[in-house]
């Protein structure tokens, strides 16, 4: 059977390309995938994480012909109904935290919470010239909704707002807004924190961090199960 596979981060440097087509038997594994194209390719997947069609998957899902497979290093840091209050952004251009406040500044709203993340310099002694943001956008963009489902069945969230950025973000620029609209404070603040807290570990965003020293991949974490 045939998959289209992808990837990101450290993988694709390693790889030399950032997506291939391969050729598999029928009833092929996540991992026996991952331990041919490490035998073939002597690429690293140990450690990482794997999504099919744009879905978090464990070691043992089984594939398909035509499958999307993308391999996912841990990461730094529901269904979705198209009329909820939400908007989702992955974008290179600079993040603006007053569009933040506009979206969610609503009369039926009495209370909004947000959270921004900026580049911080210095970093573990070393002065950092700029952070390279990196990320499988389409499946970003569906992990946001799935935190914002859960945000909403957990604390009662009404309107929220992320945004995140790719390409080069240098020190004290933002590089994440998460913002929460809701008629009682408490549910703000609650969904917030939880929305910043699950997107560090779920999102698939990937930091190449360059500093007085060099180049190197900040490390990441994980929720889901790893190869």
């Amino acid at each position: 059977m045939r998959l289209r596979i992808l990837f990101f981060a450290r993988l694709k440097r390693e790889m030399g390309i950032d997506e291939m087509g391969f050729s598999c038997p029928v009833g092929s594994t996540v991992r026996s995938l991952a331990i041919t194209l490490e035998q073939q390719y002597g690429v690293v997947l140990k450690g990482c994480m794997a999504a099919v069609n744009e879905n978090y998957v464990t070691p043992e899902h089984v594939l398909q012909d035509g499958d999307e497979v993308a391999f996912l290093p841990p990461v730094a840091g529901g269904a979705y109904d198209p009329n909820d209050f939400e908007e989702c952004i992955v974008t290179s251009r600079p993040l603006n935290l007053q569009e933040a406040f506009e979206y969610l500044a609503r009369p039926e709203w009495g209370g909004q919470a947000f959270f921004t993340g900026t580049v911080r310099s210095p970093n573990k002694g070393m002065d950092i010239e700029h952070l390279e943001y990196e990320a499988f956008a389409p499946m970003a963009i569906k992990v946001m909704r799935e935190c914002i489902q859960e945000a909403r069945e957990r604390f009662d969230a009404a309107g929220v707002y992320i945004a995140h950025r790719t390409g080069r973000v240098h020190p004290g620029e933002l590089s994440i807004i998460v913002g929460v609209g809701s008629p009682h404070r408490r549910a703000a603040l609650e969904s917030c924190d939880f929305l910043i807290e699950a997107l560090k570990v779920r999102l698939p965003v990937w930091k190449l961090e360059r500093s007085t020293s060099g180049t190197e991949w900040v490390e990441g974490s994980t929720s889901v199960e790893t190869l």
